[in-house]
């Protein structure tokens, strides 16, 4: 478990401060530094690569027992760079060439430089990450490199990019192999091109969804490969040391605005086929983020990670510092829910930013873990106490895994594209992938989140959301005919399916759920109410909608409605095969996010016990309201069940159930105090009840297998 901290970002901190930092770092209970090596300082001038005070820092890092990792900061080019290699400015959609200039948040350095589409830009990149390699890999005590921070290839571009020359080369390229020449993109696209310099990217929101999509589709893809080609020249070089990304925040969070395509700096899931792993920022206390919001992003990394690494490069450290905002301070039992989330989320390296207030720029006077936000002090007490525990458990932590989900959140891409290119937004398309995902973890159920390209992930499944899914492909469709005569579960929300991938519009029809079902959507309607009164075999609901309503004809195979207006049925299950299909004739999962429903959380779990789901763990106290809820997160280590217990502010005693047979002995270890708690038989299941530690936290250690 590497447990660090994020130290030089060159030129800062100063070079007086390092031999005595490192010391401290050392004991405050932290056992790794990352180092940022920036391509715009190693080489200053052209050709000469200065590396002394990585060299010193790398030295002080052995001497002090830390981890090393180095993140190769590529992105922030040098300044000459438009000298040497004339022509190679990005170009806006409005054919504006870019000036490139100093990062807001670092000091030295110009973005978004030159575009890697640019045969010799990329030469020149791959020379700097060459050389740093090669100086470095043999340093004992190396424990991975970050191969490029949160992604970042057009900040500072003010604009849409890139439209250079050699971006659109690679854009007809790609859309070449994809179709198989101007014949099959015609036929796909409707159109009636005659060479393929007539194939022009979207230029804005708002004009038609074909080439929109197809463009913001081939910039992901633009940023797949780039970040693979980094890889893969640092993996040559370094076949024995972890290489991986990581994301500002997860590829599903990324909706794009005036300035941003979604999902523009790469898809998470396909960084994770080709890499040893993937990861990303959070920053909880500027965001705002509560332990839900928080699990959500580690869950969304870890399933994009499959049984690759998961790394959480950047976690705020200290207050947040954003010019002459001030903002809340970071307190050290906050801190410590972050590290142990990670952990139970499946996380295996955890690295806050960083160890001083930074001093340049807009974050100046921020982030810092020692930083002057009147908090340091706790929090490295508490660091080096979960320091201790981190090294106590850990032969238990190397081996565990987070517990095997059977429920499922489609991730659509493609339906991300279509909303940008409808309303320069996919903000919510991301608000209901987000609904259900957080309705989820406050009733502690396992999930993973399934990309449409990725289905191989539908394999254990049981229930499967698909929120908002606007755009569906034939290869999509069969497979989630596939999952439901299987005996799956598909809840499916409005127009599902209802756009093509290249952007056009399909008649109720024509849809594959009405071939699947026999329901047919009649068209949308405005929202007359804001909920709707929902009757299942389960119990009544009133759930909020969102939008509008898509009522169903209820003739042929009508199934069970189980709520109708006055146009016609507006949730029905159907049975299909083995499995069954609910439809919704309106959007739940953002309606939720924007107005809290205790009547939607308990929607979803009674769909996803009606799918045979029957959670492992059950909290019987304290009971979930708006405000407050016990998160709960499980796996394995080996044959030892652990479960980790988050209580709430003000909330200091819990009582939990575990199904038969979860744990198989009657006595637990709760791993940060060390006492034993007793389990109480309930018939064929087990109840504990359980304090918080002074972390706020409980872990829950089983002393051997399940057995009955």
């Amino acid at each position: 478990m590497h447990l660090g901290v994020q130290y030089y970002r060159p030129p800062f901190p100063a070079g007086k401060h390092w031999a005595d930092d490192f010391k401290k770092i050392r004991d405050s209970g932290l056992n790794t530094v990352q180092l940022w090596v920036v391509w715009g300082w190693v080489e200053s001038k052209p050709g000469q690569f200065v590396f002394d005070d990585y060299d010193r820092l790398v030295e002080l890092a052995g001497q002090n027992g830390l981890g090393l990792v180095l993140s190769t900061i590529a992105e922030v080019q040098p300044h000459w760079i438009h000298r040497v290699v004339p022509g190679s400015e990005m170009i806006t959609n409005m054919g504006l060439k870019v000036v490139s200039c100093n990062r807001c948040e670092c000091h030295f350095g110009v973005t978004p430089g030159g575009c890697t589409d640019h045969p010799v830009v990329w030469e020149r990149m791959a020379e700097f990450l060459r050389q740093t390699v090669t100086r470095y890999r043999s340093v004992p005590a190396l424990a991975g490199w970050d191969a490029w921070n949160e992604l970042r290839w057009n900040v500072h571009a003010d604009g849409l990019v890139c439209f250079c020359g050699h971006t659109l080369k690679a854009f007809r390229d790609w859309l070449d192999a994809m179709y198989g020449g101007l014949s099959g993109l015609n036929a796909a696209w409707q159109r009636r091109y005659a060479e393929w310099d007539e194939v022009m990217p979207g230029k804005r929101p708002d004009r038609p969804y074909t080439e929109m999509m197809a463009w913001q589709h081939f910039i992901a893809w633009r940023s797949n490969r780039h970040g693979q080609a980094r890889f893969d020249l640092m993996k040559a070089l370094d076949p024995r040391h972890p290489v991986t990304v990581h994301a500002g925040e997860p590829s599903a969070l990324t909706s794009g605005g005036s300035e941003n395509y979604p999902i523009e700096r790469g898809n998470d899931w396909v960084f994770a086929d080709g890499m040893d792993g993937v990861g990303c920022s959070s920053f909880p206390k500027w965001g705002g983020m509560d332990d839900a919001d928080f699990g959500m992003r580690v869950e969304f990394v870890k399933s994009a990670a499959r049984n690759k690494l998961v790394w959480l490069s950047e976690v705020q450290g200290g207050r947040a510092g954003t010019n002459f905002d001030v903002h809340a301070p970071v307190d050290a039992m906050s801190q410590q829910r972050w590290i142990w989330n990670g952990i139970a989320c499946g996380a295996e390296t955890i690295l806050f930013w960083c160890w001083r207030d930074e001093v340049f720029g807009r974050e100046s006077a921020g982030f810092g873990i020692v930083g002057r936000d009147g908090k340091a002090e706790e929090r490295l007490q508490a660091l080096r106490t979960t320091g201790r525990l981190l090294k106590q458990h850990e032969g238990l932590l190397e081996g565990y895994r987070p517990a095997i989900p059977e429920v499922g959140i489609l991730f659509s891409p493609q339906s991300y594209y279509m909303a940008w290119a409808a309303e320069g937004r996919a903000a919510r398309i991301e608000e209901g992938l987000l609904g259900y995902a957080r309705s989820l973890v406050r009733k502690s159920i396992p999930y993973r989140v399934v990309e449409e390209e990725h289905l191989d992930a539908l394999q254990g499944l049981r229930v499967l959301f698909l929120p908002r899914c606007m755009v569906s492909d034939p290869d999509l469709e069969a497979r989630l005919e596939s999952f439901v005569t299987g005996g799956g579960t598909l809840v499916c929300e409005s127009e599902c399916g209802a756009f093509s991938r290249a952007g056009i519009y399909r008649e109720p029809d024509e849809r594959f759920l009405a071939r699947l079902t026999g329901a047919r959507e009649i068209g949308r309607r405005q929202l007359t109410e804001q909920s709707v009164a929902v009757r299942t075999g389960d119990g009544e609901f009133r759930l909020p909608v969102a939008q509008w309503t898509t009522p169903m004809t209820e003739s042929g195979n009508a199934g069970t409605v189980w709520a109708r207006n006055g146009d016609g049925a507006l949730i029905r299950e159907v049975v299909v095969g083995k499995g069954r299909v609910i439809l919704i004739g309106s959007y739940l999962g953002d309606a939720y996010g924007k107005q809290w429903s205790a009547d939607f959380e308990s929607f979803v779990e009674s769909i996803v016990r009606q799918a045979g789901v029957k959670p492992e763990i059950e909290i019987l106290e304290p009971a979930l309201s708006r405000e407050q809820f016990l998160y709960v997160k499980s796996g394995s280590s080996g044959v030892r069940k652990v479960v980790f217990v988050f209580f709430p502010a003000g909330v200091q005693a819990a009582r939990l159930r575990f199904a038969a047979p979860f744990f198989g002995e009657d006595i637990l270890t709760e791993g940060i105090t060390g006492k034993a708690l007793p389990l109480i038989r309930a018939g064929s299941e087990r109840e504990c009840l359980l304090t918080a530690s002074p972390l706020g936290i409980s872990v829950l250690i089983g002393k051997s297998g399940c057995a009955a």
